[in-house]
């Protein structure tokens, strides 16, 4: 038997059945954070904050708190993961979220909802768990098409979130909308836990070192160090942005207009382009290769940054913002497809990890750019930020990930065993 049928042989008997499953539950789990992120500033004016420096503050603390403590906590339940399997985690993090944003409710200062919130970012992380749980299912030749999968779930439930979340908000009140969420992130969790399941290749009964040592021999794979670069500036570039729309917008529009509600609409349209993309598109980049689409995603995003630097009206605006959701949507499902194809089976759940940390750097570092930036140089500015981050990951990615092919002949580099180099030959490209 061929490497090729030997990596096909492990594939889960019921990996498509385990996509489906996992995606809707990552909806599920992502409405339930979104649920509640967007009313949080509101929120802890209830409990007693006042004064817009203040909110602003607290709002960032609580923000960039769970990102902190998800930075640290994520590469470890990827190490423990590869041991123990990646199903659990899942179910872990849904669970413990849920458990997590249900106490929110219930708070009666802003320090307790803080300290809650820095739990969260210990404990869930179920996006990273449930990629490398599809990873791990599914075979290497529609890898791209199942993580475009697992990328458009993503962009659905964190588009629907907000929405759902204003509306109970407005009827019942904030506490009773934490508790909507936790609720949501319980279904997640107990659908995977009942109807998902995990298919493990034996193998040999050994006692493991402790988890730590995974984490090193995964930062060996050169790859991963790799992958963990793009992934940070992948979402930098992509939140560096966020911040400055509604003013940005407010600028275009005078002083005349709606401009949170256009603002959603602009992030509503990014958002659609960026799920048809991810699923269109991570299918087909499992026939013309995934750091081809990963790099010429990143200059289509880079290109169509700059003019926004430019744009004199409402309608430009929303025409660029749509043209970088496509280019996003191709991006993620490409990184994702291409760190499990050329990490070791075995290192996926730490690899993920470690991308999902760099992720949460990413998310907390491309907000204070932003506001480093404009006050430095004003708004406009950050467009052209995140046109050298696009140009960055393409050069970056380029330069340093090394597919088989590109390598010499003859024994497989560190980290890349047979049974992923005949497998992601093609498709890695």
């Amino acid at each position: 038997m061929g490497a090729g049928e030997i990596a096909e042989a492990h594939v889960a008997p019921h990996w498509k059945r385990t996509l489906i499953l996992t995606a809707v539950s990552q909806v599920l789990s992502l409405v339930g954070f979104s649920f509640v992120t967007p009313f949080i500033p509101l929120f802890i004016q209830q409990l007693g904050i006042h004064g817009e420096a203040n909110i602003t503050l607290w709002a960032a603390l609580l923000t960039g708190g769970s990102s902190v403590f998800m930075i640290v906590a994520a590469p470890i339940w990827g190490a423990l993961a590869d041991r123990h399997g990646r199903k659990v985690m899942v179910v872990r993090a849904a669970l413990s979220a849920g458990v997590l944003v249900v106490l929110m409710g219930a708070v009666q200062n802003v320090w307790q909802l803080l300290f809650l919130r820095l739990l969260q970012g210990m404990f869930t992380g179920t996006v990273s768990a449930s990629q490398a749980l599809v990873a791990s299912q599914s075979p290497s030749r529609r890898m791209g098409m199942a993580l475009g999968i697992m990328q458009t779930s993503l962009f659905v439930g964190t588009s629907i979130g907000p929405l759902l979340g204003g509306v109970v908000a407005d009827t019942f009140g904030y506490r009773l909308s934490f508790v909507a969420g936790g609720i949501s992130l319980f279904i997640s969790g107990l659908l995977v836990l009942f109807f998902v399941r995990e298919h493990r290749a034996p193998g040999p009964a050994v006692q493991a070192p402790p988890f730590w040592h995974d984490l090193g021999s995964a930062l060996r794979i050169p790859v991963i160090p790799a992958m963990i670069g793009t992934y940070f500036a992948i979402q930098f570039g992509a939140t560096v942005v966020t911040p400055i729309l509604p003013q940005f917008v407010q600028m275009l529009q005078g002083s005349h207009g709606h401009a949170a509600t256009v603002t959603g609409v602009v992030l509503a349209g990014a958002g659609v382009a960026s799920a048809v993309a991810a699923i269109i598109v991570g299918a087909v980049s499992d026939r013309i290769g995934y750091k081809t689409v990963l790099v010429t995603a990143s200059v289509a995003a880079a290109a169509f940054s700059i003019p926004q630097y430019l744009v004199t009206s409402i309608w430009q605006l929303f025409a660029l913002r749509v043209l970088i959701g496509l280019a996003t949507g191709a991006i993620m499902p490409a990184a994702g497809a291409l760190t499990a194809i050329l990490v070791p089976a075995s290192r996926r759940g730490t690899a993920y990890g470690l991308t999902g940390s760099a992720n949460s750097l990413g998310f907390g570092v491309g907000p204070l750019t932003a506001a480093l930036v404009v006050s430095l140089w004003g708004i406009r500015p950050v467009f052209l930020t995140a046109a050298v981050l696009m140009v960055g990951i393409a050069v970056w990615v380029a330069a340093m990930v090394h597919l088989p092919e590109e390598e010499s002949e003859g024994s497989p580099s560190e980290g890349q065993d047979a049974e992923h180099q005949v497998p992601g030959r093609a498709a890695a490209r």
